[in-house]
């Protein structure tokens, strides 16, 4: 990928939203090269779908953590079928370092929280559960 290529994906990491004659303007390229890039963006995958980042204290979400969860082996597959349908969680991501799971989560306070916590140690066999609590977003989607 060359720099401008970069620098179209940073304007629409930027704002999704924006129009092609605005990226062209800030890039210093024609509209319809964005245009054509962007669509090869779309057909190698580059560009995988466009989501909106959520203020979740505005929708009364103020509890978020991050857990690394390890889980015996025969739960591993349903407790990511729980996980993929749950809606408390934001992010799920396999990971290495002895667990399975890093998995981000947003309540409406803490009470929530520990509930939904009890349940995973309840339905799934969980055998290490870390929690980070996430105290202020310093930066999200930063990347190029």
């Amino acid at each position: 990928m060359n720099e401008k290529e970069r620098q179209i994906i940073s304007e629409l990491r930027k704002d999704a939203q924006a129009s092609l004659s605005s990226i062209s303007q800030n890039v210093h390229m024609p509209l319809s090269t964005i245009y054509d890039k962007i669509n090869r963006f779309h057909r190698e995958e580059v560009i995988k779908k466009y989501a909106v980042l959520v203020n979740f204290s505005k929708l009364d979400l103020h509890h978020q953590t991050q857990l690394a969860i390890r889980v015996a082996k025969p739960s591993k597959g349903s407790l990511l079928l729980y996980m993929q349908k749950n809606l408390a969680i934001n992010s799920i991501h396999e990971i290495n370092g002895g667990f399975d799971f890093l998995v981000e989560t947003v309540h409406h306070d803490v009470k929530e929280y520990l509930a939904f916590v009890e349940e995973l140690k309840e339905r799934f066999e969980i055998l290490e559960l870390h929690s980070y609590q996430i105290v202020k977003e310093v930066e999200r989607e930063k990347f190029i």
